[in-house]
């Protein structure tokens, strides 16, 4: 009787590790996706707001270039 309780136990823990290990893996794996999209979400809007300035960048020039005055309230050019 006793071996077949120390068994049970072994059991118990063994399966307890295993369920400990898969979760853990599981939820590393959905961090380091999380953390991906995150990253990937941020060099989205870093070249969205890199693609705004060169905009901005381009119609001020043209503006100068044109001889107008860029009115930085309104954003836009007056000539």
């Amino acid at each position: 009787m006793p071996g077949r309780l120390w068994a049970g136990l072994a059991a118990i823990v063994v399966l307890a590790g295993l369920i400990t290990y898969s979760h853990r893996f599981a939820y590393q794996a959905g961090r380091q996706a999380e953390q991906a999209a995150f990253l990937d979400r941020i060099n989205k809007e870093n070249e969205n707001a890199g693609n705004s300035a060169e905009d901005w960048r381009g119609r001020y020039r043209r503006c100068i270039d044109a001889g107008g005055l860029f009115d930085f309230e309104a954003g836009a050019c007056d000539r």
